[in-house]
């Protein structure tokens, strides 16, 4: 079983419920490809939600991209924001890359949408 108690006592201090909507976007540094994974499973599996990200290649391969087919995937992250119900920004330890901090300004003043950071999920 994948989400065996072991797996869940990493995030057993947060609160997914809070988030509302059925879509939801993760968003966030390809640094922390393990939380995007985990997470996707808790929210799909758990909390039956639709769970999307931009690039599954671009988010565990990232530094194996040039500059251009990089600047292609960040294009094709913007075009998918523009369908999703809510964003997830997860903010390891405060952390939001320059990328991300786009997609969630954008999200914010062309989408009018929810934003939920995983640091305010928390509940201890």
């Amino acid at each position: 079983m994948r989400l065996n108690k072991k797996f869940l006592k990493e995030f057993q201090d947060y609160d997914f419920s809070l988030i509302k909507e059925k879509d939801i976007f993760l968003v966030g540094s390809a640094r922390f490809h393990d939380y995007f994974v985990k997470i996707e499973s808790i929210l799909q599996i758990k909390y039956k939600k639709l769970v999307s990200i931009a690039s599954v290649d671009g988010l565990l391969n990232k530094d194996m991209f040039s500059e251009d087919e990089w600047e292609i995937l960040q294009d094709i992250a913007f075009s998918k924001l523009k369908d999703q119900k809510a964003i997830l920004v997860l903010d390891i330890n405060g952390y939001i890359g320059d990328h991300t901090k786009q997609e969630i300004k954008f999200f914010q003043n062309e989408i009018h949408r929810p934003i939920y950071y995983l640091s305010r999920l928390r509940i201890s």
